[in-house]
């Protein structure tokens, strides 16, 4: 008889990962999250600083399944996210 001391994971439900910086959610990002916030395939995560200053300071930005995607106003980034969970999904 074979048996394990560790306990089983369940399998855990694969999604987009969609990453937000705490400060660039107070300059406008908050818009976008709110909007990716209901979709069922995107898994959001806020860190309180993603190491992309130089971009924080100048754009807007949001790190979708390990790329920087970065835009001059919220609706912009919106469609530029969505456009690259389109075009690179880890769902398909």
């Amino acid at each position: 008889m074979v048996f394990s001391f560790f306990k089983r994971s369940k399998t855990k439900e694969l999604k987009n990962q969609v990453e937000f910086c705490m400060t660039n959610l107070s300059l406008g990002a908050a818009d976008v999250y709110d909007v990716l916030i209901e979709r069922d395939d995107v898994e959001i995560t806020e860190s309180g600083c993603t190491s992309n200053c130089e971009i924080c300071e100048a754009n807007l930005f949001a790190i979708v399944n390990g790329d920087i995607i970065k835009a001059e106003d919220a609706e912009q980034l919106l469609a530029l996210v969505e456009k690259e969970l389109e075009e690179n999904s880890v769902l398909y």
